[in-house]
């Protein structure tokens, strides 16, 4: 059996990121996935860290790498090797006619679908806030029958935020479609996908939307990694679109995930849907094969260096029993806290670090893993994404860009 350069072990954005680096510097790549992971119901934003570890909001997201502890990430890595992250992503995205705006240099204010504002740092151009902030009038526009939607509550909540203090309209769109089930998001990018129904929505829209107004929209401008939907709106009502940030699942990492799987598939990238990895092969500190267990057999793969992106406990990289914590391909040590009761704070919601986020697999500065003392257990395996330990995601609002950032540099080691 033909013998890959790098494997591959997960297809969320760590996985894929780290795929696409290592493909295009040549190298043969195979990408193990078992399914699509979070980043196909997220928010298809690139939260790079809003938060430091005290809840104090970042001035830039360069400014907040300068302040992390050595154990992050981010620190692992180096603050260059972030930038150049930041760089490959943005490049690639226009060259795959999807393109992402932002940097290091400030935070993006994104509205919600509660009427808040949560900080980002990269975001497709249809997130791009700015319009709402530069027009006079903005209207919010609602679809019946979707679920979990409200537009009086988006304009209630941003009329108090400073920068966001504009007259709001609520408007409601039918898109007509019949049936007994919720409608969704999806459902609704479909149909704004259809000629039909991008002037359906302009025949409605036409009759209370002025020229040069802001206009509010759920995640549905298209289900494809395009603007063409936005486009072809914009131009029929002369006015800027701004998607909101929603709960999963959000169109926006659909659309990501479709571009960067059309990216790896231009690079030569060979990728294995439900591929579910066993175990490996290893002699001495070096993995040299990678075996997958279906229904029919097992079967192995060579390779010359693996990374491993498979997620955390909800991605199943990381696997709590009640008397242990593991990590399932590799048995790597997995950093913890002994005690479980001192897993987590009392106060959840506290906006406070939580020690349970910070549990994962310790690395060297090339994201190697490493026992206690430090040293290299596998010099020919690499971690990305979730699987790391050191960081809180959800307190930061760091996880795609840990993502991206270890993807990229596990790409590049590789």
């Amino acid at each position: 059996m033909r013998i890959s350069d790098v494997i591959v072990i997960g297809g969320g954005l760590a996985g894929l990121t780290a795929a696409i680096t290592a493909a295009g510097r040549g190298k043969g790549v195979t990408l193990m996935t078992s399914g699509a992971g979070t980043l196909a119901i997220g928010g298809g934003t690139i939260d790079l860290l809003g938060y430091l570890e005290n809840n104090t909001l970042v001035t830039t997201p360069r400014a907040g790498l300068r302040q992390l502890p050595p154990e992050h990430p981010y620190s692992k890595v180096g603050s260059q090797v972030v930038e150049e992250a930041v760089q490959f992503f943005l490049t690639m995205c226009q060259e795959e006619g999807f393109r992402y705006t932002g940097g290091l240099d400030h935070v993006q204010w994104l509205p919600t679908a509660i009427g808040s504002v949560k900080p980002s740092c990269l975001v497709p151009l249809t997130m791009d806030s700015t319009p709402i902030q530069a027009a006079s009038h903005v209207v919010v526009v609602g679809f019946t029958r979707l679920k979990d939607y409200f537009p009086e509550l988006i304009s209630k909540g941003l009329g108090n935020i400073p920068g966001f203090q504009k007259e709001y309209e609520e408007v409601m769109i039918d898109p007509g479609f019949t049936g007994g089930r919720d409608v969704t998001t999806l459902d609704i990018a479909r149909w704004l996908d259809t000629i039909q129904g991008q002037q359906a929505c302009r025949e409605q829209l036409a009759k209370q939307v002025k020229p040069g107004s802001a206009v509010i929209i759920p995640p549905v401008l298209g289900s494809r990694p395009s603007y063409v939907v936005r486009d072809a709106l914009e131009r029929m009502l002369a006015c800027k679109f701004v998607e909101v940030v929603i709960m999963p699942t959000a169109v926006v990492g659909l659309r990501l995930r479709a571009m960067l799987l059309q990216r790896a598939k231009r690079l030569g990238v060979t990728i294995m849907e439900q591929a579910h990895v066993a175990y490996t092969v290893q002699e001495g500190k070096q993995v040299t094969a990678v075996v997958t267990g279906n229904i029919d057999r097992e079967r192995s793969y060579p390779a010359k260096a693996v990374i491993l992106a498979t997620g955390g406990f909800f991605g199943g990289g990381i696997i709590a029993e009640h008397d242990s914590i593991s990590e399932p391909i590799f048995n790597l040590p997995v950093t913890a806290p002994t005690e479980r009761e001192e897993w987590g704070t009392r106060q959840l919601f506290a906006n406070a670090a939580q020690p349970f986020a910070k549990i994962g697999i310790q690395v060297d500065d090339g994201l190697r893993p490493v026992n206690a003392d430090g040293q290299v257990l596998l010099e020919n395996v690499y971690i990305a994404g979730r699987n790391l330990a050191g960081y809180d995601h959800c307190l930061e609002k760091s996880g795609n860009g840990v993502a991206l950032v270890s993807g990229y540099k596990a790409g590049l080691n590789c």
